[in-house]
């Protein structure tokens, strides 16, 4: 499959794999909340991705309204708030616009976390 961003560089790809590394969504970490896998969503305008590096972590049920095992979609949206695949208005109402998302992902790796530098 191809995207408008192209083949991600090395830096790219190392923020990739910090993100994924950490396992840390951004939506639950606002709500307080432990994630344990995370998938990278690229931020978008226009409907086209903006760059590799406009990237954040988010767990299955926030970016694709995935509920963990023994829950339904109601009992998630009730105690993790709602999903972008739902509907983006809502989500972004609770957590955030997509540049609000960015800078919390950039300042949590900024805080915690190594990023290489592609050279």
């Amino acid at each position: 499959m191809r995207h408008s961003t192209g083949k991600p560089t090395k830096a790219e790809q190392a923020r990739f794999n910090t993100i994924k590394d950490s396992a840390v969504c951004v939506c639950c970490h606002q709500l307080g909340l432990i994630s344990s896998y995370v998938e990278i969503h690229h931020i978008l305008s226009g409907n086209r991705r903006i760059g590799h590096m406009a990237t954040v972590g988010l767990c299955p049920w926030h970016h694709r309204a995935v509920p963990l095992d023994g829950h339904t979609k109601a009992s998630m949206r009730s105690e993790y708030g709602f999903s972008l695949a739902e509907g983006s208005k809502p989500f972004r109402g609770q957590f955030g616009s997509d540049a609000e998302l960015l800078a919390y992902q950039d300042a949590m790796l900024d805080s915690s976390m190594c990023m290489p530098q592609d050279k």
